[in-house]
């Protein structure tokens, strides 16, 4: 089925579009300074900087002129005294404690403008201070991202939305299946394979409605950090990538609110003192309003459906002293979709997370945390004759102690321990009356892992630095459940159980434990240019049990079991970097390889919903990926943004003893997410002082499909045959998103905003998200495509301050 939403008139886009000029026009006031004096080659301009509440001088304040990348600074009477050619500048004043000012200034000789600044109500700690613009070049990290929200936030929208995750997969790397897709994927990983950690709680199902939006509010995280090689020994559990969002804190000094609407949704934040200076706040949510699309839709199956979503969180800061800090933080998200208002989707995810850091001395620094996180879905169905409630879910707490020891100079050692206990109830099945279908009660899952770790980070001289590091993680499989044991020399199925074998509560069923080296090394060359290495070895002890293309909400999750091992991943990588242009430039060339053991794969046809024998249904294979990384960024000016080129190659092998455990006849073939080549562009330009256009362009080879290969009759039915698994691709993938920003300057708070005018997907390509074939008697399987967004969707947003 192709969705479309078509245009009823073009009237109010114009309209539209006029109020946008017109605001434009209002946000970029042109000041001019002097007369015109058409034979002057240069003017003497006084640039008067005053409070605006009492007219007092304000020293120190930074004037820049753009196009010259040249600033000065005001002089105890508030003056800057400038030399300037007779034409327009674009002008940014700056004070820290007060609003910046940016303006046109238009000289026509000599003369003098005086400029007044607002105190500012924004919390300090929202001005970002770039301490080693260089870091890219002289850290030892490789296969390392990071993002400020900041950049984000400037990227086109989707229905007004600000998405992390839609963010993160412009970096090179990352990809993923499609549009409305839940899950990335990196350097040929698996979806699985990705630890995401929200304000360090892991969180196991990271999006709303199926993957159109990322389940976390984007007001409430500070930095987002991607490792997808040389990796931390601190972070375990995931062989593919950390994906870390750390949380902002709350204003310790005054109270500050922020209110953003868009097409769907509307947020809420606030923040502020409860104690000043000691202890503090930050609250807030996010509330759908989806439905007046779903019934917009030319569809009964669309239309007559509901989409809801809300998330919310609350984080509270205490300042025990100037080296103790204790920080709480509560997360959930929630979902409900109902199909045709007769069957109804609910998940949810929750997270606490309670954490202590301190400085016990001089050069030793701690962090205690305990994290509990849930994850859980249900389906219900309330059709009279096949009533039923579905439900699932997952337990995941966990301890860790991390220590920080300063042995001087960049000369650093961490280490610590970590337990975490996993509780996974797969799936329970509660029929309605009357219905005829058995109950079923699927074995909780009980598993604990270790970890203990140590890293060891140091600059040898001017030229080398090195981090290198080890961890060491043990998993247990507890009881109680039934294990069941298979028929020598048969393939496992259901017919070839020969017996089962009880475990009690707590009982060792099986062990796994692995050795995880970690290292990082950097080779300087000049102040600009730096050579690195990395090796990194990751063990994962559980899995995500899913034959479809991208993460769904009723997927299941499984521990490593006496048939399901530890995925094992070994990844090599290497790579040049280089800045330019005083670090405002940054560029980089990066390689790498990965070899992964024990892949999760899927036998053809499998059933996995309430399967209580899953491992006649799993394969076990390997997994090799490799890949070239290019990457340029320029991070100041007028025109920001990167381009990412990534050339990788995700293959699959499994080759089991009998037929049935075989794919391909045990040849190589590409993994789902096998994407030979992926190119990004983003680019913000400043258009003018309150104005700013942004742009992405993103293209890439299609997906691994699996085609029909031949047709044939079976008592009277077409039946289409599929000999070899992801030989075909779907059609190549590209689109184009728009936004421009408006910084509205009215006199109060609700006028005085950000608004955001998006257009996603602007040339209107029918990207196929899949691709499928359907039988008609008497010709060859007939081919389709599903597209998710096939037409240019415009978006708009407003955000406010509200004190």
């Amino acid at each position: 089925m192709k969705i479309s939403y078509p245009i009823q008139s073009h009237q109010g886009i114009i309209t539209f579009l006029l109020l946008l000029f017109c605001l434009v026009a209002y946000g970029q006031r042109t000041y001019v300074v002097g007369d015109d004096d058409p034979t002057s080659g240069g003017s003497e301009v006084t640039i008067i900087i005053l409070e605006q509440d009492n007219g007092e001088p304000i020293p120190g304040t930074t004037v820049y002129i753009e196009s010259l990348e040249f600033g000065a600074i005001a002089d105890v009477d508030g003056k800057v005294v400038l030399n300037l050619a007779n034409k327009e500048y674009l002008v940014r004043i700056d004070n820290v404690g007060f609003e910046s000012i940016p303006l046109i200034m238009d000289v026509k000789g000599n003369g003098s403008l005086i400029v007044r600044m607002r105190p500012s109500v924004r919390e300090l700690s929202e001005v970002v201070i770039e301490a080693e613009p260089d870091a890219n070049v002289k850290s030892t990290d490789i296969g390392k991202n990071t993002l400020t929200i900041e950049a984000i936030e400037g990227l086109p929208q989707f229905v007004g939305e600000v998405d992390i995750l839609k963010s993160i997969v412009l970096l090179p790397g990352i990809s993923t299946v499609g549009e409305a897709s839940a899950g990335f994927n990196v350097r040929g990983g698996g979806f699985d394979q990705n630890l995401i950690l929200l304000g360090g709680a892991p969180l196991y199902n990271p999006s709303h409605l199926f993957g159109f939006f990322s389940a976390f509010n984007s007001d409430f995280i500070d930095e987002v950090n991607v490792f997808k090689g040389g990796i931390p020994a601190k972070y375990g559990g995931r062989s593919s990538s950390i994906l870390d969002l750390t949380y902002k804190t709350g204003n310790f000094s005054q109270w500050d609110g922020k209110l953003t609407a868009g097409l769907i949704s509307t947020k809420l934040k606030a923040e502020g003192p409860i104690i000043k200076d000691k202890l503090s706040v930050l609250l807030g949510g996010r509330l759908s309003y989806s439905n007046w699309i779903l019934n917009a839709v030319n569809s009964p199956e669309v239309s007559n459906s509901s989409a809801d979503f809300y998330d919310i969180n609350g984080i509270v800061d205490y300042r025990i002293n100037d080296r103790n800090f204790i920080k709480y933080s509560f997360y959930r998200s929630e979902d409900d979709f109902a199909l045709l208002s007769d069957t109804t989707f609910n998940w949810a995810n929750q997270q606490h997370v309670l954490s202590y850091s301190g400085q016990v001395t001089e050069d030793l620094f701690i962090k205690l945390s305990g994290v509990s996180s849930e994850y859980q879905y249900s389906i219900k169905s309330e059709f009279d004759l096949t009533a039923f409630d579905l439900t699932a879910k997952i337990q995941d707490r966990s301890a860790k102690a991390e220590a920080n020891l300063d042995l001087g100079e960049d000369n650093d050692l961490i280490f610590g321990a970590e337990a975490r206990e996993y509780r996974i109830s797969p799936g329970t099945l509660k029929p309605g009356q009357d219905t005829g279908i058995n109950p079923v009660d699927l074995d909780t899952e009980h598993g604990i892992e270790y970890g203990f770790f140590a890293q060891h980070d140091i600059s040898l001289n001017s030229r080398i630095a090195i981090s290198y590091g080890l961890r060491y993680s043990k998993f247990n499989f507890l009881g109680p459940n039934t294990v069941f044991e298979y028929e020598n020399n048969l393939p496992l199925s259901e017919e070839t159980v020969v017996s089962q074998t009880e475990f009690a509560d707590n009982e060792v069923i099986n062990s796994y434990d692995g050795i995880e080296p970690r290292l990082g090394l950097r080779f300087t060359i000049n102040p600009n240019t730096s050579i690195k290495v990395g090796f990194n070895r990751m063990n994962q002890y559980i899995h995500l049990i899913s034959n479809t293309t991208t993460i769904a909400p009723t997927d299941t999750w499984k521990l490593s079991d006496p048939f399901v091992k530890p995925q094992r991943a070994t990844q090599y990588s290497a790579g040049f970097f280089k800045n330019f242009l005083n670090n405002q430039v940054e560029t980089s060339i990066e390689a790498f390889y990965k070899d992964m053991d024990n892949v999760i794969e899927y036998k053809d046809g499998a059933v996995l919903l309430l399967n209580n024998n899953p491992e006649t249904e799993l394969l076990n294979g390997i997994g090799h990926a490799y890949g070239l990384e290019i990457y340029a960024k320029r991070k100041s000016g007028r025109l920001t943004g990167w381009v990412s080129y990534t050339f990788s190659r995700s293959l699959r092998q499994v080759n089991g003893p009998f037929p049935e455990e075989r794919i391909n006849n045990g040849e190589v073939f590409p993994s789902n997410f096998d994407k030979p080549h992926d190119l990004t562009a983003t680019m913000e330009y400043k258009l003018g002082p309150y104005t700013k256009l942004s742009s992405v362009f993103t293209y890439s080879i299609g997906r691994p499909v699996t085609y029909p290969s031949a047709k044939f009759r079976y008592f009277g039915e077409d039946i289409s045959y599929y000999n070899s698994r992801n030989q075909n691709r779907a059609p190549v993938y590209s689109r184009l998103d728009a936004s421009l920003n408006f910084q509205l300057r009215g006199s109060r708070n609700i006028t005085r905003g950000e608004l955001i005018f998006s257009v996603y997907n602007i040339l209107g390509r029918k990207n196929a998200f899949s691709v499928f074939f359907d039988d008609l008697p008497g010709v060859p399987p007939q081919a389709y495509k599903l597209s998710i967004v096939g037409v240019p969707f415009p978006s708009l947003s407003y955000s406010f301050d509200l004190f």
